[in-house]
């Protein structure tokens, strides 16, 4: 009987593990298709125009699903609809106008895919601080963070490939060094 205790115990350990990852899959949601976002700008060389207007109705989306839940009544839920609705449709026109530079060549896509990262994270931190959400504060400054760490990464990609070439080089000498060391020491048998 005890053994039957502690399996429903550990299933429903696990349950609630699964449970919790549900919970929180519209926040990794969001992080996973900015980063994915990031990624296609770079490698593709396309204007990212489509992909961030289409992210920040998702990113209202989640939003709203955050504060539905906090809300009591009807009248609640409804304002809070729109001012999330009022909220993200002066992000998406912020977009927008960031898009529109990018059009006349002020901008290439790298810049313009961080810029609207930042405004995309600014917009998530935001609406976390109006419906009182700290999972979408944070997610916000988690994207926030990305955007100047992706733009770093992106312009010392030589500096970070020159740094692995010397590890790796610095790494197969020690191994060669190890090697020739510990062959020294073997006394050599006579036969």
């Amino acid at each position: 009987m005890t053994e039957s205790t502690s399996a429903r115990a550990a299933g429903a350990g696990r349950a609630s593990r699964f449970a919790g990852l549900i919970r929180e899959a519209p926040y990794l949601l969001l992080i996973v298709l900015s980063l994915i976002g990031i990624g296609w700008t770079s490698v593709s060389r396309t204007p990212p125009t489509t992909y961030w207007i289409v992210l920040a109705p998702v990113a209202a989306l989640i939003s709203i699903a955050a504060g539905w839940r906090r809300c009591l009544s009807n009248a609640e839920r409804l304002r809070m609809v729109a001012s999330q609705a009022l909220h993200w449709a002066a992000f998406l026109l912020a977009m927008i106008l960031v898009t529109v530079s990018d059009v006349h060549g002020m901008l290439n896509f790298n810049p313009t895919a961080l810029m609207l990262l930042t405004l995309l994270a600014l917009g998530v931190f935001t609406a976390g601080l109006s419906l009182w959400s700290w999972k979408l504060c944070v997610t916000g400054v988690f994207l926030g963070l990305a955007a100047p760490l992706l733009a770093w990464v992106e312009r010392a990609a030589l500096l970070l490939m020159l740094i692995g070439a010397a590890l790796i080089a610095f790494l197969v000498l020690r191994w060669r060094f190890r090697e020739r060391r510990r062959s020294a020491a073997e006394p050599v048998s006579i036969r």
